[in-house]
């Protein structure tokens, strides 16, 4: 081994195992067992297999939300984190190429005229979002008349337009499918207002360890994807990125 792929490996997992850190709030991506406390979906089969290209463990490391994830970027909780790539975030993260893509879009009362992103972005209009997720990064930079109104998680963020006085929420697809498959009287946009790239990432502060990611994803976007993680990405109606 070189000295070089030493010294990239050490940047990487410096505990001699790598932590991953998992987004609980991308249901698309990740599924948690609450009783075991065990996860499955694309981000940790990814995450399994790369550290089989390691030649290591991994443990899995859970936060409720995108913005809880950013919070620990510095704290020396996780080597690399399953988050979509945003220009906010490039401050303090360094992407892999993108190996998924996922719906970003809005979920609406039955009887309401929004069709579009363009619709709704009216003044007086407040759409929750859930704070620092891509969408609402998204959504600071491209509404120009309605007000975001933000929630720490997904849930709370539909709970809080449920009960409040506001016309929509914002998330990723396959999470407000779930939401109007259990709630009448609720309908999701047919155009989505953003693709979400769906990334590795490591902290800006280890270039090294983030060239091991990225030769990682760009083998598995080259050679193909696995079959356990084509399964997971067709059980939960993900597009993996090509």
């Amino acid at each position: 081994m070189t000295g070089d792929i030493t010294a990239s490996l050490s940047a990487l997992i410096p505990k001699g195992y790598l932590r991953a850190a998992v987004n609980l709030a991308n249901i698309a991506l990740v599924q948690h067992d609450p009783e075991t406390g065990s996860v499955k979906g694309v981000s940790p089969q990814l995450a399994k297999e790369l550290a089989e290209r390691l030649g290591c463990r991994v443990e899995f490391v859970a936060y409720p939300s995108a913005a809880k994830i950013l919070e620990r970027v510095d704290q020396d909780e996780w080597d690399i984190a399953f988050l979509a790539a945003d220009p906010a975030r490039e401050d303090r993260l360094l992407f892999s190429p993108a190996y998924a893509l996922i719906e970003g879009t809005l979920v609406v009362r039955e009887g309401s005229p929004y069709r579009s992103l363009s619709d709704i972005d009216a003044e007086g209009v407040k759409i929750c979002v859930t704070r620092n997720a891509a969408y609402d990064l998204h959504l600071a930079r491209r509404l120009a008349h309605a007000k975001v109104v933000h929630a720490s998680t997904p849930a709370e963020s539909l709970d809080l337009f449920v009960s409040g006085n506001h016309e929509a929420s914002a998330g990723i697809k396959q999470a407000l499918e779930r939401f109007i498959s259990e709630h009448d009287g609720f309908r999701i946009l047919v155009e989505p207002f953003l693709i979400i790239r769906q990334t590795i990432a490591v902290s800006c502060s280890h270039p090294a360890a983030g060239l091991l990611v990225r030769e990682f994803v760009e083998d598995a976007l080259q050679q193909g994807f696995s079959e356990n993680v084509v399964r997971e990405a067709q059980r939960n109606g993900i597009v993996l990125a090509n």
